[in-house]
């Protein structure tokens, strides 16, 4: 999005910056235009003011105390006014400034904006955007608008209830993706998914001819020819024939010198799966204490235990102490673990030391943590060791060393060396942006897992000292943290881009970027990095606050500024982890001192680098796409994840999603494995989808009152439902006549369906029990009797 600099009124002389609109596309139309003579044509800079405003803060370009217009509203579109004739002391527009205003005295003007194809007006700005930035778009998803929405009933409305062409009659069932967001699914604890089965795929029957030789490929003459799909079109996909959103990124980068959009994945059922969970989690994640172990996250934990961690002088360990007793109870039994769900209740400080009274039981109060296995090694069992525990239970893996201290390290379950075989690896999460200027561009994300943690946008994370290393014997043996940075944003920098269509890479180098504002609890600090001697002021109350997305941080003592409040980069080897809150950190170590886990972290990472295969020589990161293969993990939650998925079956995805666009051609409802209709004989299931249709709101959403049965009738299926009529002379004439096939076969199942008589029965007319024995209730004799009886009465 370009923008350009220019002069307002000379009145004011403050400078605005215009923002050029996208004229790509646009559904603007100049016939609904209001023609009566009360409509004039007012300065429309307040409504460009708005949407401008209103854009920049939804694409996160928008800079306070900046202001910005449009240089144009979209072609066909035009602001309208008409005096008010009724409810003059309402706030509207006057003739003399094109904001809305109340001048007592005078006439007041509404204002609307013509130009929708459905002949009806937009009142506000509000109302208008969301169709504005469908028109920015290019139209690429649906327009949520009012009026679209109204548009979109009708089209439905004048299509009628009947059933529509090429489809047969009943109701879709539903569809789940495998994959499970980070957060509690429904139904705890997890069930297993079930195998897939082999079986012909639904569509044309066992030995129906195919095409007659002669028939020219392609649609029938006066067909219109259909939409094609995303990925039919795009020259990069990757490995699973899915459409590379980035490389058509740095392809158009090439083209226009400066690219900068919004990542989406239309053609990625991963993509479009996880969207609504994930954007739930990562919300909720702000609202959360960061002392919260959250999913997906590495920790060390110990099963559930009577009594509270205390340090015991005597042996120099944390042993669990038994208060009421006045005894140790020996040293808990640590390993490492996965946090695979977290608590729907909440959890509270008093919850590190000792667990809080809870309304529910442990599997929705607790932490489900499943025993972290060996990356190298294709023997996952230990996933399968799991258990659900409270908070007092788990504590943060950067800090093994503190709470292993003197623990022979054959004592040591084999999980936590494993856990710190993927100390020096890390991942993004949720890539949302893509800007740059030819050939380096960056890739913005909304989180990034280092090591154990994950990191999140708005969190307070703990920076390694400048120039500090484990190894170095000229560095300081230990040094204090003193440096926070609060994360504004996570990049990936693509530098020297490839836009080679056969190369596997986006750039030549790849460099991770966490970009925020640093400021530091510590006055000494402050004044030998500002070189001066003059008295700096801390921050006060409010802009601690404002400045940290926790409460009570000034709970550390005054904060101060680094580098006068200038944004910095670092990379991921700076972060040593999360800032706790101070009563949370005072509560597990007994001290506010912010590097309780400097050694440990930096040890860990010199042990991961040398015990990590997947690392390249001389490189010091091992950079996994997504975090179940930084993990190296092929189940969790009970599940089969990512690429080892049996139900992963992306051929059949791609056909859900055209289904779900509108653009399925009937080959795709046949590969959509889309499961019958309720109270019609069952077929085996043909995928594991099957089980799991009725839990997802994924394809019914997208279908509505769609009908996506299975196009060919029962009676060619062989199932129990008996047919009377013959169709075998019908299906002869459907063959010589292919150029009709898919209407024919249509109206085939409608009169084939009609005709089939139905030689089920109802529940009450079903016998229970046997003639052999004495508690069953079927009974020859009786049960003629009450026939005879309930006829007499019916009579």
């Amino acid at each position: 999005m370009s923008v350009i600099m220019q002069d307002s009124s000379a009145s004011d002389q403050q400078k605005m910056v215009v923002i050029p609109i996208n004229r790509a596309f646009s559904d603007g139309t100049q016939d609904n235009w209001p023609k009566d003579e009360r409509f004039l044509r007012p300065d429309d800079s307040y409504y460009r003011e708005k949407l401008a405003s209103m854009w920049l803060q939804k694409t996160g370009a928008y800079e306070r105390g900046v202001e910005y217009i449009l240089d144009s509203l979209p072609d066909g579109y035009a602001l309208f006014d008409r005096p008010r004739m009724a409810n003059p002391d309402i706030v509207g527009f006057s003739r003399s400034t094109p904001k809305r205003i109340h001048i007592p005295n005078s006439l007041q003007y509404d204002r609307f904006l013509y130009g929708h194809p459905t002949d009806v007006y937009f009142n506000s700005t509000k109302q208008f955007f969301p169709h504005f930035y469908y028109l920015m778009t290019g139209g690429q998803e649906p327009c949520a608008c009012v009026l679209c929405e109204k548009m979109s009933k009708r089209l439905q409305e004048k299509r009628g209830p009947g059933r529509p062409r090429g489809r047969p009659s009943g109701t879709g069932t539903l569809i789940r993706t495998p994959g499970r967001p980070p957060g509690r699914p429904p139904g705890r604890p997890p069930g297993s998914s079930a195998s897939k089965t082999p079986g012909r795929p639904p569509g044309r029957p066992p030995g129906r001819p195919g095409r007659p030789p002669g028939r020219p490929p392609g649609r029938p003459p006066g067909r219109p020819p259909g939409k094609l799909s995303g990925s039919a079109t795009c020259p990069c996909t990757d490995n699973e024939g899915t459409p590379d959103v980035f490389k058509m990124a740095v392809l158009q980068l090439e083209l226009k010198g400066l690219q900068e959009t919004d990542i989406t994945e239309p053609g990625s059922m991963d993509w479009r799966a996880e969207r609504s969970p994930l954007d739930e989690y990562i919300q909720k994640l702000d609202l959360q204490p960061s002392f919260l172990p959250r999913a997906g996250e590495i920790v060390l934990w110990t099963p559930d235990f009577e009594g509270e961690l205390a340090w015991n002088p005597e042996n120099n360990q944390i042993q669990i102490y038994f208060p009421s007793e006045k005894r140790w109870l020996g040293t808990p039994e640590w390993r490492a673990g996965i946090v695979s769900q977290v608590p729907e209740e909440d959890t509270i400080f008093q919850d590190i030391v000792q667990t809080s009274p809870k309304e529910q039981s442990i599997n929705y109060s607790g932490f489900r943590v499943e025993t972290f296995p060996d990356p190298h090694s294709p023997d996952k069992s230990y996933s399968l060791h799991y258990k659900y525990v409270y908070l007092k239970s788990i504590k943060p893996f950067n800090a093994y060393e503190h709470f292993l201290q003197n623990i022979p390290r054959e004592n040591l379950h084999p999980s936590i060396e494993y856990a710190m075989t993927i100390m020096s690896s890390f991942s993004l999460l949720d890539k949302y942006h893509f800007k740059g200027v030819w050939p380096d561009a960056s890739i913005y994300s909304r989180g990034i897992f280092i090591g154990a943690e994950l990191l999140t946008v708005g969190d307070a994370v703990r920076l390694k000292p400048q120039n500090y290393n484990l190894n170095s014997p000229h560095s300081t043996p230990n040094p204090a943290v003193t440096d926070i940075m609060v994360i504004d944003e996570i990049r990936l920098d693509l530098k020297n881009c490839d836009s080679a269509l056969r190369s596997k890479h986006l750039a030549e180098k790849y460099i991770v970027r966490i970009r925020g504002k640093v400021y530091t609890p510590s006055d000494r600090r402050i004044y030998l990095s500002s070189n001066t001697l003059h008295p700096i002021k801390p921050l006060t109350p409010d802009e601690v606050v404002s400045a940290f997305n926790y409460v009570g941080m000034s709970g550390y003592g005054d904060w101060y500024r680094m580098h006068p409040g200038a944004s910095v980069d670092i990379s991921q080897d700076m972060i040593l982890g999360r800032l706790y809150e101070p009563d949370a950190l005072q509560l597990m170590f007994g001290s506010l001192a912010l590097g309780y886990d400097l050694q440990g972290v930096l040890r860990g990472r010199v042990y991961s680098r040398q015990a990590d295969e997947r690392i390249p020589e001389g490189q010091k990161w091992f950079w996994g796409d997504f975090r179940t293969q930084t993990l190296a993990i092929d189940s969790l939650n009970g599940e089969d994840v990512g690429h080892y998925s049996d139900a992963r079956d992306v051929k059949m995805w791609r056909a859900n999603l055209r289904v779900l666009d509108g653009v399925a051609r009937p080959a795709d409802f046949r590969e959509a494995k889309i499961p019958g209709d309720v109270g019609r004989p069952s077929t085996k299931s043909r995928s594991n989808f099957a089980k799991v249709g009725k839990l997802s709101k994924l394809v019914s959403t997208g279908l509505g009152s769609a009908d996506l049965s299975n196009p060919v009738s029962e009676a060619e299926e062989g199932t129990s439902r008996l047919s009377v009529g013959d169709d075998d002379e019908e299906e002869e004439e459907e063959e010589e006549e292919e150029e009709e096939e898919e209407e024919e076969e249509e109206e085939e199942e409608e009169e084939s369906e009609e005709e089939e008589e139905d030689f089920t029965l109802r529940m009450d007319q079903l016998r229970g029990g046997t003639e052999e024995t004495e508690e069953g209730n079927y009974m020859p004799d009786k049960e003629r009797e009450r026939e005879r009886k309930r006829v007499r009465h019916d009579d």
